[in-house]
C-alpha cells in the first residue's frame, strides 16, 4: 500500500520548512491538521519521522533519507500534471544568465538541481549584460543588473560588496605600495559598463584619490579574473564571483577595504511561474540560505 498522499504533503512542507507552524501556513491548514497528518504517516511507517521539542521539530535520521524521495516523487507529480492537463510544457527549462554568475556560483550547485528534479533539463544561454525585453523567449532570467517590465517580477539575489583582489605574487611583489594604499603606480584590469567604479572606492574608503593605470579591458569579470590570476594587475570585483578564487589561494585580497554594491545580481521571470519556475526557484532560495548559513 502506498502512504496517504496529504500525510506525505504535510510531512514534505515540515520536513522542507522545519517548522509545523510554517508547514500549516503554506498549505492553509491548521497546525493541529498537519500534526495529525504526520501521526498518521508515523503510524503508517510505524517509524518516528521526526523529534519534536520546544524549539520545533528536527528530522530523525529515518526521515532524512525519507525526504529527498517524498520531495522528488511529489514534485514529479505535480510537473507532469502540470504538463498533461496544464500549459502542455515541456521537461525543458530555459535560463539566460550572466556570464561570470553562471561559471562562479549557479554551475558549481547544479549536481544537487538534478539530484532533486532529474526529470527537469536546463537550456542556458549565457550573456554578459541583462536583455532590454526579459523572459520574451526564456523562462527565467539571472542578470547583473536590474531590468523591469509590466509582465516580469525582479528581485535582487545578493547583498555584494567590492573587493580589490589580485593574483598572491602581485601582491607579494607590490606589498609596500598595497600596505601604503598607494594604487597609483600599479596596473589594474577593468570590466566594461560598471557604473561603480575606482574613484567611488576610492572615497568610499578615504584614499587618495588617485586613480591607478588601467592595463587591461574586458567585457566580464569572468575574463577580468583570469587576467588578474596571471598576475596582469589589480582588479576591482564583486565579492560573490570572487569568492571561491579567494578560498581556493588562487587570488587574494590587495587590501582589506571594501564598498557595499549598489549594483547586483537579478532573479527575474513572468509574473505568473508555472510550475518548473517554481521549482528551480525553490531550489535557488534555498541554495541562498545554505551559502548564508556557511
Amino acid at each position: 500500500m502506498l502512504p496517504p498522499l496529504r500525510a506525505l504533503v504535510a510531512f514534505d512542507a515540515v520536513a522542507r520548512l522545519g517548522s509545523i507552524g510554517a508547514a500549516a501556513r503554506e498549505l492553509c491548514v491548521t497546525q493541529a491538521a498537519v500534526s495529525q497528518q504526520l501521526k498518521s504517516l508515523e503510524a503508517f511507517l510505524d517509524t518516528t519521522l521526526f523529534e519534536r521539542s520546544s524549539k520545533g521539530v528536527k528530522l530523525t535520521s529515518s526521515a532524512q533519507q525519507y525526504q529527498p524521495i517524498v520531495s522528488g516523487s511529489l514534485a514529479h507529480l505535480k510537473l507532469q500534471t502540470q504538463i498533461l492537463f496544464g500549459e502542455k510544457e515541456t521537461d525543458v527549462l530555459s535560463l539566460r544568465v550572466n556570464h561570470t554568475f553562471c561559471h562562479s556560483w549557479l554551475l558549481p550547485r547544479l549536481s544537487s538541481f538534478y539530484k532533486k528534479y532529474p526529470f527537469i533539463r536546463l537550456d542556458i544561454q549565457q550573456v554578459d549584460w541583462p536583455s532590454t525585453t526579459p523572459c520574451q523567449s526564456v523562462d527565467i532570467e539571472l542578470t547583473n543588473g536590474k531590468v523591469e517590465s509590466e509582465d516580469t517580477h525582479c528581485e535582487r539575489l545578493f547583498q555584494e560588496h567590492w573587493q580589490l583582489v589580485c593574483s598572491p605574487a602581485f601582491k607579494a611583489q607590490h606589498q609596500q605600495q598595497l600596505s601604503q594604499h598607494d594604487f597609483s603606480s600599479l596596473a589594474t584590469v577593468q570590466v566594461k559598463g560598471y557604473r561603480e567604479n575606482w574613484l567611488q572606492w576610492l572615497s568610499h574608503n578615504q584614499f587618495e584619490m588617485t586613480m591607478p593605470k588601467v592595463l587591461l579591458e574586458v567585457s566580464n569579470s569572468l575574463h577580468a579574473l583570469e587576467a588578474v590570476k596571471h598576475g596582469i594587475g589589480m582588479l576591482l570585483v564583486r565579492s560573490l564571483v570572487v569568492s571561491q578564487l579567494l578560498d581556493k589561494g588562487e587570488l587574494v585580497l590587495a587590501c582589506d577595504s571594501s564598498m557595499p554594491a549598489e549594483s547586483a545580481h537579478y532573479l527575474i521571470t513572468k509574473n505568473r511561474r508555472n510550475a518548473k519556475v517554481n521549482f528551480f526557484c525553490d531550489w535557488l532560495y534555498h541554495q541562498m540560505q545554505e551559502g548564508e548559513a556557511e
